[in-house]
Order: structure tokens, then C-alpha cells, then sequence
């Protein structure tokens, strides 16, 4: 196979649980013998960083570059830069820095001569509905979010999905697949759009380390003193996180922003004195080496939750909600907490939160801060079962599912 995929996070290095599961899904095709490519968004310096690793593995990235002429919504022509390079797995890419390159992604589409095009954007659906070459590949939609999908209650909840329900919803029944990364998600495309949809957990190298593609190092962070949270934001569960803050001001909480933190969130955890914020960090090790315990208090509809699991794996305990896929993450080990989910409703370009029963999350944490046997216990239990669960995984399920489109096997 020839597999193009289109990512639409900003950076080759992201935060985005769905950018890390969309790599891993390459890595994995890529070590099955197929080719593959993507079109991602990156910084300048971030190509001279990629295609050094590159050099240092022994590949040539054979780095260009190239100007593309674009004139914006406002009639103003800008030079777009273009660079294709390979990467140290040996993945063809094609970075650039605008939302809506149609010419870019047809022409490449053109160039690589996919077997399928796998994508989670409407952009790209549209795109590859009229190509002049659209007989010659399958199209493959994976579903991250259900603010992705065009019904429901969540439709277009978040900025940047889902801003045409009508024609995304007609396109989308045309693709040759869909991908729902959980149950949750599956259930709730069937419910809501009578939408059948395959499911399979990411792919397993989604949560390998990064650089030797082995299972990730389990901690003993039994003497760490801080409780973690990634991406604090309303949906994310911020409210829970700054409730718990001041019931507990023993207690020291860090987190790191992501695409969901804005000016006002951030402000309001840096006015706790117990609460330090950090940047995104490209290397999760720095997470992973410095916390005790991960709070992931989502009260939206979850997918997955990535980054349940790469805590898990790593034995560091979670304190997670049942909100969407966070009950599969979870795997049944402890804690997972019920919440109120939010309905849909807006105000202020936020999900309306419901209020939310506080109790069993400081009980949680009381146990697992202070509780030195049950913080071993269950961190030993948390690491052999997500490995037990992650190596029960099919490596070739995603290459089989993409295979049955073009009737291989």
C-alpha cells in the first residue's frame, strides 16, 4: 500500500492526542513494508531538527524547498514555503504553514499516487471527493473527537470542526471508512447519525517510546510530591482541577497547557498558590519523571484519552473520570470517577460545566498522596495490566482494515 495521511495540528511535534496516534499509525504501516507519506503543518527550525536526526540514523533527507504564490481573504499574495524531507522512520513528508492549501494537497496527492488517503479533517474529505484521481485511491476518515462528527449534541463544539453539518455529513457517508478510535465514539456515530463505523484502538506504536520504539520505562514515583493534569480547560475538567486545588492546598499540582488553555484558565490556576503551570513540552518524559499521580477529570465526551494510557503504561496511577472512552482507557483499574457531563450548551465560546461532586476526587488523591502501600500497589498493577493490554494489541489490524478496501487481504 501507499498510504497519504493529512495531519492538521500545528507542529511536526504536537500535543494533540490525535497527532501522536496518527504517527504511531504510520510508524506501524511503515514497518509492515508499505509506503507512506504525510502533509503536516511544522515550524522552520523544527525541519532542520527532523532531518538531523535523520542524517544521524544514516538517512538522507534529501531536504527542498519551495514557494508556492497564495493570495488570502483578503487579496493579499503571499510566498507559502513548502518543504519535503524524510524523516528518521523514513516517512515522506510535506510541510507547510496555511489552513487551506487546496492546490498543495491535490498536487501531492497527485504525486505520491496513493493506494489510500487517511484523514480527521473536512478540509481534506472535500478535497479528495473531487480529485481527478479519486478512482485510483480509498479514503480512509478517522474519528478523534465526536465535535468531528457532523450530528449530535457535540456538533461542532469545539473551534474548527465541523463547520458545514450538512455537506460534511453527506461527504462523510461517501468515504470508504471510518475509523472510531473507542467504543464511546462508536456508539455515539451510530446513535446520533445512524453511522456505522469500524473501531480499533489506536495503533500500539502510538504509545512506544518515541525514540527506540520499546515499551516506555516504568517509574517509581512513590516519593514525587506533585498530582498532574495536561490540557486544563473547561471540557478537560479545569473546574474539578481548581476545586480540588482548594480543598487540598497541602497538596502541590502542576499542569501543562495545551491547545485547550486559554489566557483566562491559565490565570485563574497561576492565582492558586499551590498550582504551577507549565508550557507544552514536546518530551513527556518531563511529565512522566516529575509527577505522582495524573488527574484526567474530562467532562465532555472523551475518545480515548491518550494520555491516560501513556501514564498507565508507565505505572503512574489515574484519577480519571467516566466522561466518553475514559472507562476503556481506564482498563477497570483504579479510580474512575462519575461527572457531570456537559449537554452541548454554550456561553462565552466554553461548554456550560455542570457542578460536579468534588468529594471522591480529594478521597482519591488522599489515599494515593498519603497512602505510601496503596500508592505501590496500585502502581505496580497499573503498569502489568496497560502492558498486558497494549502487547494483546494487533499490530496489523489498521493494515488489514485499510486492506479489505481494495478487497486485499
Amino acid at each position: 500500500m501507499r498510504v497519504l495521511l493529512v495531519q492538521t495540528a500545528l507542529g511536526l511535534t504536537p500535543s494533540s492526542g490525535g497527532y501522536k496516534a496518527n504517527f504511531g499509525l504510520l510508524q506501524t504501516l511503515r514497518g509492515l513494508g508499505h509506503d507512506t507519506a504525510q502533509i503536516c503543518y511544522a515550524f522552520g527550525h523544527e525541519v532542520d531538527e527532523y532531518a538531523q536526526r535523520a542524517v544521524e540514523k544514516g538517512i538522507d533527507p534529501n531536504v527542498t524547498q519551495t514557494a508556492i504564490p497564495m493570495v488570502d481573504s483578503q487579496g493579499i499574495q503571499h510566498e507559502v514555503r513548502v518543504w519535503t524531507f524524510t524523516d528518521e522512520y523514513n516517512h515522506d513528508e510535506l510541510t507547510e504553514r496555511m489552513e487551506k492549501m487546496v492546490r498543495l494537497f491535490t498536487t501531492s496527492i497527485s504525486s505520491f499516487h496513493p493506494t489510500h488517503v487517511v484523514f480527521n479533517d473536512a478540509l481534506t474529505m472535500k478535497i479528495t471527493a473531487n480529485h481527478p484521481y479519486r478512482e485510483m485511491f480509498k479514503r480512509a476518515c478517522v474519528v478523534h473527537t465526536a465535535e468531528q462528527l457532523p450530528f449530535g449534541p457535540f456538533v461542532a463544539g469545539v473551534s474548527g470542526h465541523c463547520m458545514s453539518p450538512a455537506v460534511e455529513d453527506r461527504l462523510l457517508r461517501d468515504v470508504d471508512g471510518v475509523w472510531s478510535v473507542s467504543r464511546a465514539i462508536q456508539e455515539y456515530a451510530l446513535k446520533y447519525g445512524n453511522l456505522r463505523t469500524k473501531f480499533m484502538v489506536h495503533s500500539p506504536n502510538t504509545y512506544l517510546d518515541a525514540r527506540t520504539l520499546a515499551l516506555p520505562r516504568v517509574r517509581n514515583n512513590v516519593d514525587r510530591d506533585e498530582v498532574g493534569m495536561v490540557n486544563p480547560c473547561p471540557p478537560k475538567g479545569l473546574s474539578i482541577l481548581l476545586e480540588v486545588a482548594r480543598r487540598m492546598p497541602h497538596v502541590k499540582f502542576v499542569t501543562w497547557i495545551s491547545w485547550g488553555s486559554q489566557p483566562e484558565h491559565i490565570a485563574a490556576l497561576k492565582a492558586l498558590p499551590n498550582m504551577s503551570v507549565e508550557d507544552t513540552t514536546e518530551n513527556t518524559d518531563d511529565i512522566w519523571d516529575r509527577i505522582k499521580v495524573l488527574l484526567a477529570p474530562s467532562v465532555w465526551h472523551e475518545a480515548w484519552g491518550i494520555v491516560v494510557t501513556e501514564a498507565q503504561l508507565r505505572g503512574i496511577p489515574v484519577v480519571a473520570s467516566n466522561a466518553g472512552a475514559l472507562p476503556e482507557t481506564k482498563l477497570g483499574l483504579p479510580y474512575c470517577i462519575p461527572v457531570n457531563m456537559v449537554t452541548g450548551e454554550h456561553r462565552d465560546n466554553d461548554y456550560v460545566v455542570p457542578e460536579q461532586n468534588i468529594e471522591p476526587w480529594v478521597e482519591a488523591l488522599d489515599i494515593l498522596m498519603g497512602d505510601r502501600e496503596e500508592y505501590l500497589a496500585l502502581s505496580s498493577l497499573t503498569a502489568s495490566k496497560t502492558i498486558e493490554w497494549l502487547r494483546g494489541l494487533d499490530e496489523r489490524a489498521h493494515e488489514k482494515w485499510l486492506l479489505t478496501m481494495t478487497g486485499d487481504k
